[in-house]
């Protein structure tokens, strides 16, 4: 019997309705590495170590993931980005705004003992910039800490 490799995540796909605006927002304004970009189609951008964001079209989607879509409600899904300190909270929030997000909490002194806030991009997927004193990656790749 072969062992089965556990489950890892390596692509993670947001539908977006306009994949230039995205490519605008993530590439331009937030400063992810482009991997591979068809315009009005899919945009693929380095997220992490072995982690591919996909900006797909919304409308391209139901081929391949069945019914989708936008509602009235915010995407039910929060990308997190762990920082080295408060101060980079509050820079990625300031950049995202600049870039075209939208504010949904600003830099905020959490009672857990970190600092976050939470940015919509023009999609409306938030963003939580987080920076958590105890949060740590081993050499290894484990995370502990959360």
């Amino acid at each position: 019997m072969t062992p089965i490799t556990p489950p890892s995540i390596t692509a993670l796909t947001l539908g977006v309705r306009d994949v230039q605006r995205s490519r605008d927002f993530y590439v331009t304004g937030l400063g992810f590495r482009e991997i591979s970009f068809i315009p009005g189609e899919i945009l693929f951008v380095q997220a992490g170590f072995g982690l591919l964001l996909a900006l797909w079209n919304v409308e391209s989607m139901p081929g391949e993931y069945g019914q989708v879509g936008h509602g009235t409600l915010a995407p039910p899904l929060s990308v997190g980005h762990n920082t080295a300190s408060a101060e980079e909270v509050s820079e990625l929030y300031a950049g995202a705004l600049a870039a075209g997000a939208t504010s949904v909490s600003a830099p905020t002194r959490r009672e857990w003992g970190g600092t976050s806030a939470c940015v919509a991009d023009p999609d409306g997927f938030r963003w939580d910039f987080v920076h958590n004193p105890s949060f740590a990656i081993d050499d290894d790749g484990t995370v502990t800490g959360v």
